[in-house]
């Protein structure tokens, strides 16, 4: 997120805008998807598809995480604004800690760790705004790296069951098939294939 501030300021965003667009979107692929297309000269129907399209993801975890956090002492509108706050860090440590903690408590658990990634990403990206100019630039190119490895890292460290490495395997391998077969949908259709014979192996082992 502090990187991304630095980018939003090199290509003439406002702090207001920066500002906004972690507190409104808090999905940090989508942003830059968002920035880039506008600094292309997308037009906003453009720009929305693009970036429904690259935070669809977080529909099969927010689907996955409902169940988890479900409380019928909690109003269900609240539900619908917690989803908000459903990202990749905090569904997967959600997802490692949750056996521990009583169900009654873990609406108030996620809520508590989901505000606190979120506040803390957007002050990183008005940080990341305001200090872009006094960062060397190609510290500012080594950290957009740490994000993936973040992810793949965090993704790793949580596996607890090895038929999952099938999955990542199968990603790994048609990844870069797919993308010399087709360079535009290449990657998509590798990581729902993966996914979705990930899924069927999983529910013929009752996992």
């Amino acid at each position: 997120m502090f990187t991304f501030g630095a980018f939003l300021k090199s290509s003439d965003f406002s702090m207001l805008e920066s500002f906004l667009s972690t507190f409104f979107a808090f999905a940090l692929p989508g942003q830059f998807v968002m920035a880039d297309m506008l600094i292309a000269g997308g037009n906003l129907i453009n720009v929305f598809f693009a970036v429904l399209l690259t935070n669809l993801r977080l529909l099969p975890m927010t689907i996955n995480m409902m169940p988890i956090l479900e409380n019928k002492k909690i109003k269900r509108w609240k539900y619908y604004l917690i989803c908000h706050l459903i990202a990749v860090t905090a569904w997967i440590n959600m997802l490692t800690v949750y056996k521990n903690i009583n169900k009654e408590k873990r609406f108030q658990y996620f809520f508590g760790l989901g505000c606190c990634l979120w506040i803390t990403s957007i002050i990183c990206t008005v940080l990341g705004f305001v200090c872009s100019n006094f960062v060397n630039e190609k510290i500012l190119i080594g950290l957009v790296f740490f994000n993936p490895m973040y992810f793949l890292v965090m993704t790793l460290s949580n596996i607890t069951n090895k038929k999952l490495v099938i999955t990542i395997i199968l990603s790994i391998i048609l990844g870069p098939l797919l993308y010399n077969f087709n360079p535009n949908w290449g990657i998509l259709f590798a990581g729902f294939l993966s996914g979705t014979i990930g899924f069927l192996l999983f529910r013929k082992s009752n996992l």
